[in-house]
């Protein structure tokens, strides 16, 4: 069935897509926004970790649900791909639901470096590599970040990261004070001549635009907000373009192909109602923010005999160099003091002393305190383990009892690089719960992404001993000759939430999909506005530049759009 026709179609209501319709219907535009998920809200938040999305034994707290979405996954082009669920690792989901990832995100809402987007100037292509520089510079996403930051609401202090590319404002709320966790790394951090500071956070520090502060819960990493002082979608920008009365909102919509006229432009999006039923939503012009996997799903399902390999994919760059933070690492130091407090959000201290500098393989990366270890049961599953494979038995018990109030977990994403190989596209024989073809994902580690995870692990482990970790309870620092055994033996990959590529701006159409405006080389009616547009992933949480990059881009649709563009 054909609906009436709109000036615009966002598919996706996360990071970027709640960006573009909130953007798009404020400068005048009729907008559909279709988000495959449910409507979730504050009301929903429970502090139970079987509905969170820590939950790896059943459903996801936030989806997308596992029978009706699988996938399928391998290291490489000669292996035969083993089908996995949401719940798997390698499977790089993100969350389905209004908002899409940002619900139940950690928050952490970082600026790229200025060198992030320079790293083939600044470093040449690493072999087995395909890394471009951006087609744009930090200077012309600054003004953007800060309207991020400032429409979604950001806490943090401006200057305390000494190494922080420049500003145009401060933040516009102070930042979350430090835990005991991060007192505790702050000072392990300062006795190694390390640069400390609060971390800067999508979570509200005081009362801002008609939302509570922080309540400081213990729920906040994976969970949906009781109060809505997270600054996900669903609690900002998404309630202010439903209140334009230009935007409608429809959820339980699975997008399944964009339909194409005559001259190869995007006529309209052909989804699957909550009733099941296909649907055709018309429109002049559409943006695609579905992830970096789901959009590169859709655009290769989106096949007719003017794009017969999918939508914009003639040089079949749709689905490439696609990555994640393959070369993070993660560790929890053990302490004789108890450090747990039953307060959140877990996670408020880092340091940004090895991005670009310090020995640090590639762009290198921030270091911060995490709060999965603060669970009881992810921390049974993640450290339960030391005293044997698996996380039970009486002394995995007896250890966790003593240990769990005792523990700083440290996070830091590494680098991720984009490879010929680690792609995703469409697996020939397994369907979704619509009949959907579902993605292929293709993804093993590269040898600098293995450095790059024990280089930090090493950095982790020099930290927390300095800040009096139990040093019988830390591991051995990673030797020279264990690192390149391992670079060269790589038997890991695959996706996580941090996925970006597939969709990537670039200057020329043989290598990328967009051009510097996330307008698609092909079709000159569709965007994209989400991390797929990413040419590389900065050593940071990428939410915040997904947002500032979709601002931008929607920024330059308005613009065009009252200048006449689009229109059919």
């Amino acid at each position: 069935m054909s609906l009436p026709k709109v000036n615009a179609v966002v598919v996706g209501s996360g990071a970027g897509g709640a960006v573009a319709a909130k953007c798009l219907s404020a400068a005048g535009l009729r907008v559909v926004l279709l988000e495959r998920g449910p409507q979730v809200n504050a009301g929903q938040a429970t502090h139970d970790i079987l509905h969170s999305q820590y939950d790896t034994s059943g459903e996801l707290g936030c989806g997308p649900a596992l029978a009706a979405n699988p996938r399928t996954y391998r290291l490489t082009p000669e292996q035969r791909a083993r089908r996995i669920y949401p719940n798997q690792g390698g499977y790089g989901r993100t969350a389905a639901c209004t908002g899409g990832g940002t619900p139940p995100y950690g928050c952490m809402a970082w600026r790229f470096a200025e060198k992030d987007f320079r790293l083939k100037s600044l470093y040449g292509v690493p072999a087995g590599t395909t890394v471009e520089d951006w087609p744009i510079s930090y200077q012309d996403l600054e003004p953007y970040y800060t309207q991020a930051e400032y429409e979604i609401g950001i806490s943090g202090r401006a200057g305390a990261n000494p190494f922080e590319a420049p500003r145009s404002q401060p933040y516009p709320l102070p930042p979350l004070p430090y835990d005991r966790g991060g007192r505790v790394f702050a000072r392990g951090a300062r006795a190694l001549g390390l640069h400390p500071f609060p971390l800067p956070l999508a979570i509200l520090s005081r009362p801002y635009d008609g939302r509570p502060a922080c309540i400081h819960c213990n729920a906040c990493e994976r969970f949906l907000c009781e109060v809505n002082a997270k600054s996900a979608m669903h609690a900002t920008l998404i309630p202010k373009a439903l209140a334009t009365g230009l935007c409608e909102l429809r959820t339980g919509c699975m997008a399944r192909e964009l339909r194409v006229d005559a001259r190869g432009r995007a006529r309209a999006v052909a989804y699957h109602g909550p009733d099941g039923q296909l649907q055709e939503q018309p429109a002049d012009l559409v943006i695609v923010a579905c992830s970096a996997t789901e959009t590169c799903r859709l655009l290769l399902n989106s096949k007719s005999k003017l794009f017969p390999e999918g939508l914009a994919n003639r040089q079949g760059q749709v689905g490439r160099h696609i990555m994640d933070h393959t070369g993070g690492a993660g560790l929890p130091g053990f302490f004789a003091q108890p450090i747990y407090q039953p307060s959140g959000p877990g996670f408020t201290a880092a340091v940004a002393d090895f991005v670009h500098a310090r020995g640090a393989p590639l762009n290198g990366s921030m270091i911060a305190t995490m709060a999965e270890l603060r669970q009881p049961l992810a921390f049974a599953e993640n450290c339960g383990g030391r005293f044997g494979t698996h996380p039970w038995g009486l002394r995995a018990k007896q250890f966790v009892r003593h240990y769990f109030r005792r523990t700083v977990g440290l996070y830091a994403p590494g680098i991720g690089l984009p490879t010929e190989n680690n792609r995703v596209d469409l697996d020939p024989e397994v369907r979704d719960a619509w009949g959907i073809p579902v993605l292929r994902v293709t993804h093993r580690a590269h040898p600098l992404e293995v450095r790059s995870s024990y280089f930090f692990r090493n950095r982790m482990i020099e930290i927390l001993r300095a800040a009096g970790a139990i040093e019988a309870l830390l591991p051995r620092p990673a030797s020279e000759a264990e690192i390149e055994r391992a670079a060269s033996h790589i038997r890991w990959g695959g996706l996580g939430e941090h996925q970006v590529g597939g969709c990537r701006m670039g200057r020329d159409p043989k290598t990328s999909v967009l051009n510097a405006n996330c307008q698609a080389h092909e079709v000159e009616n569709l965007f994209v506005a989400d991390g797929s547009s990413f040419p590389s992933i900065g050593g940071f949480n990428p939410s915040l530049t997904i947002q500032a990059n979709a601002y931008r881009v929607s920024a330059y649709i308005a613009r065009e759009w009252r200048g006449g563009a689009f229109r059919t």
